[in-house]
This record gives C-alpha cells, sequence and structure tokens, in this order.
C-alpha cells in the first residue's frame, strides 16, 4: 500500500511539473489559443492543465491497479500494463510527430517537453505495476481465531 501511495505522489508530481511546462508556451501559441483554438484555452493555466494530466494518470492507475488479482498468473497480470505501454509509445511517437512536422514545431521546447514528461509518467505507471506482485494474505493465528468464530 505504501508503494502506490508513493507512486500517486510521484504521479502528481509529474503531472504538476508537465502543467507547468505546458502553460509556459510561446507567445504564437498562446495568440493562437485565444483567437483561434478556444477550446485549448485550458492549455494556458498550469493549474488546469496539471489537474488535467494527473486524473488522467489517475484513471490509468485506477484502471491498472483494478486489473491486478492476486489469483492470476504473472503472464496475465502483465498483458494490460504491456497494452498500456503500446498504448503509450503510440501516443509517444504522434507526439514526437506533432511537433516536428506540424505547426506546432513553433512552440516553444518547454511545451513539448510537458507533453513528453506526461507520456514518461505515464511510462513510469504502466512500469510500476508491471513490475509489481500482489501481496498474498497471510493467515496468521488471530485471523484463524477471527474466521473460526464467524
Amino acid at each position: 500500500m505504501k508503494n502506490r501511495i508513493i507512486t500517486v505522489l510521484v504521479l502528481a508530481i509529474l503531472s504538476l511539473l508537465s502543467g507547468i511546462l505546458i502553460s509556459k508556451m510561446s507567445f504564437i501559441g498562446k495568440v493562437g489559443i485565444t483567437i483561434i483554438y478556444n477550446e485549448y484555452t485550458i492549455l494556458k493555466s498550469w493549474w488546469q492543465t496539471a489537474l488535467v494530466m494527473f486524473v488522467i494518470q489517475l484513471i490509468v492507475f485506477g484502471i491498472l491497479s483494478f486489473s491486478q488479482h492476486k489469483k492470476q498468473s504473472k503472464v496475465k497480470r502483465s498483458i494490460l500494463p504491456i497494452v498500456f505501454i503500446l498504448i503509450g509509445v503510440a501516443g509517444f511517437y504522434y507526439t514526437y510527430y506533432d511537433f516536428t512536422e506540424t505547426s506546432h514545431r513553433l512552440m516553444k521546447k518547454s511545451f513539448h517537453f510537458g507533453f513528453y514528461l506526461f507520456w514518461i509518467t505515464w511510462f513510469i505507471n504502466c512500469f510500476f505495476f508491471f513490475s509489481t506482485k500482489p501481496k498474498q494474505v497471510e493467515l496468521t493465528e488471530s485471523n484463524s481465531e477471527i474466521n473460526e468464530i464467524v
């Protein structure tokens, strides 16, 4: 349980850093968002961007957390993290392509690195579940007495 709390705190810190970096976009990007792309105004606010990034990471954390059953084999437990890693690789590649081949290349490097950091956080989230083993509940003497009473 302690490792999960530490992982969520790491996800929160990296999402906060990602949100701050994304909000440091170039002047051209801010003007474009203000005039043409109004649906992306959330990216101009660091705390809103960080909150969205953190919620996405928590959703992935929750899905991966609920998919880890103690009675499953290691192969079955590692299928969903591998699927999410593949989604992350595709997302990272598309983000890189978008930032090098489209008009988004005019944005600052901090904007780009903020999104790259989001995908790196995604991978950290997936590798945490890929590498952890579910804990086995040990039946102690006090637990067996409770079970006998019930």
